[in-house]
Formats: C-alpha cells, structure tokens, sequence
C-alpha cells in the first residue's frame, strides 16, 4: 500500500496555538497536584491586588508581599533573640527574621501575612529583616466571616 504524503492524507484542521496552550493547561490542571494550584490561584490575587511577588524580588527592594508563614525556626535560649518564618505566596519562599524578639503572637505556620520592607539576598536565599507585618488571619479562615457566622457553624 503506498504512504500517503501529508498533503494528500487526511484534512484535519490544526489547531492553533493559543487553542493548544488552552488544551495544555486544563490537562496540567487536571493531573496537578491541589498545593500548585492553590499556589497559582494565590499569586494571581496578589498580582492583582497590586502586591509584588517573590520570585521577582532582586537585591535591596522595597516589597509588599502577601503569603502564608510556610515555616518558623525556634531559636534555642542561648541564642540571640530572634525570630525568623518562611513566608509563601505562590512564586516563592522569601525567610522573614525579626531581630530582637523572641516570639511574635499570632505568628505561626499556616498564618497570612502582608509584610512591607527591604528584601536582600542572603546567599542563595531571599530574607526580609525587621519587615512591618499585618496579620490577616489562619490559612482557611474566612476573613469576611463574622462572630455571628462563626457562631451558627
């Protein structure tokens, strides 16, 4: 049976390559893990929110940034107060020390900060010393609930 060249075979159209892309994306988000997901859909609201990201931070910036505390060292009594938190927000980790400070209430793994400072490079690791910080609530917490809806659940 003789091959048949592309031109002479089947008349399927080609799909363009923004509607590929499309295909692509909805497949990746299928078989993607929920952590990478919750992660886009977190740096797309802080980009739209007009926050800056971490993976686009470079040496000596001032940023805002929004995430959640992914990590918090506990320094041993010996040690010079300090804390020190890993911050997530969906492009990155950025480490977060407060100098002089024990502990910080309300700060803990699972916490949704806005931090607003200077960011340097610290080796290979990004790190914000003394940031000012706000407090926005736990990770799955709504913050537009109020007492009286917290109470009926």
């Amino acid at each position: 049976m003789p091959e048949r060249s592309p031109e002479a075979g089947s008349r399927r159209p080609v799909p363009s390559p923004r509607a590929a892309r499309g295909v692509l994306a909805r497949l990746r988000h299928r078989f993607a893990d929920s952590e990478v997901i919750d992660a886009e859909a977190a740096q797309r609201a802080a980009r739209s929110a007009g926050f800056d990201s971490v993976a686009d931070i470079g040496d000596r910036m001032k940023v805002q940034l929004v995430g959640y505390i992914s990590s918090q060292v506990i320094q041993p009594r010996t040690a010079a107060p300090a804390v020190e938190a890993d911050l997530f927000d969906g492009t990155g980790t950025i480490t977060l020390i407060w100098l002089g400070r024990d502990r910080i209430s309300g700060i803990g793994p699972g916490t949704k900060l806005i931090v607003k400072g200077f960011a340097a490079n610290r080796g290979h690791h990004r790190v914000m010393y003394n940031p000012r910080y706000e407090i926005l609530g736990r990770a799955g917490e709504d913050p537009d609930a109020t007492d009286a809806d917290q109470e009926d659940a």
